[in-house]
């Protein structure tokens, strides 16, 4: 079925969990594409200007030379369509995204963090625009904002690196001793602490690529999580559910979701139309959409 005969067709409460048509509602909304954007016409030649680096990189064409060991795909830096990474939840709105084994790892990595510092392991800014990129460069270089990759070498326009907040960001902090010592073997080094200016919230993925591995199990799923990206009439913007045929459950933690697909339920950030599509497809009033939602009926 095409994408176009699937949006047509429209979901019924007794047509169950199709799968496939519950997917086409289920898109992940759209990573925003490298637009027209303009470079501060300065040059960094040095490892300070040139930002997150190793001592090795010397010049902009280094830097480009050396953000081309991490390329996978086919993509390029900055510009990888939404449907070739996994969604995450992040609070830099559009960076919820991490290539699918970096995502798979950080889940793990995230309820073992959990079980040992006693809150969830957030991220503040996963998976980067080339376009953001250019802006946090010349903020960067015209000394207003933090340090910055020149546009086109960082790897979060990969969507292996994370910037994580839950106390990582603090130097000496036990969240942040605990990341340094336990993340690598989840696949995700703390190389902030090697920039020219030390950034220990920021941790690059550097498991090998081996293509793309489904982070959902292949199966048809009797429950899906779904997100809203945008506010509801009901609840604000982030409400999540477990949904079923004719259930609902509000996972109100980031605990909580990363639990859920740990072990393979399907994960769906939706805009509101689409939140709401579901809902209905699936039998459930909107009156379930509580803070507190446990919602079954036979």
């Amino acid at each position: 079925m095409d994408r176009s005969a699937a949006d047509a067709a429209p979901l019924g409460p007794r047509s169950g969990l199709d799968r496939r048509r519950l997917l086409s509602y289920a898109a992940a909304t759209a990573v925003a594409a490298g637009t027209a954007v303009s470079l501060d016409a300065h040059r960094a030649s040095a490892v300070s200007s040139l930002g997150e680096t190793g001592a090795s990189v010397q010049s902009v064409a280094q830097a480009l030379a050396a953000a081309q060991t991490t390329a996978w795909g086919g993509h390029s830096n900055g510009n990888i369509p939404s449907g070739a990474l996994t969604p995450v939840v992040a609070s830099v709105a559009g960076s919820g995204y991490l290539r699918t084994d970096a995502a798979r790892q950080y889940l793990a990595l995230s309820l073992a963090f959990s079980n040992a510092i006693g809150t969830p392991l957030a991220i503040t800014e996963g998976y980067r625009s080339y376009a953001r990129q250019v802006e946090y460069w010349n903020l960067y270089q015209a000394g207003k904002g933090n340090l910055a990759a020149y546009p086109g070498t960082s790897n979060h326009g990969w969507g292996i690196s994370c910037d994580f907040g839950a106390g990582v960001a603090s130097s000496g902090s036990a969240a942040k001793r605990w990341m340094d010592a336990n993340a690598p073997a989840y696949g995700w080094s703390p190389t902030g602490n090697t920039f020219s200016r030390p950034e220990p919230w920021h941790f690059d993925y550097v498991g090998n690529y081996v293509g793309d591995i489904p982070l959902d199990v292949e199966r048809d799923p009797d429950v899906v999580i779904i997100r809203t990206t945008q506010g509801l009439d009901e609840q604000q913007a982030g409400y999540t559910a477990l949904v079923g045929l004719h259930s609902l459950r509000h996972l109100s933690s980031l605990d909580m979701i990363n639990s859920m697909r740990v072990i393979g339920t399907p994960y769906y950030e939706l805009d509101r139309g689409r939140f709401y599509d579901v809902i209905n497809s699936m039998g459930i009033p909107r009156s379930a959409l509580t803070p507190d939602a446990d919602y079954f009926r036979r």
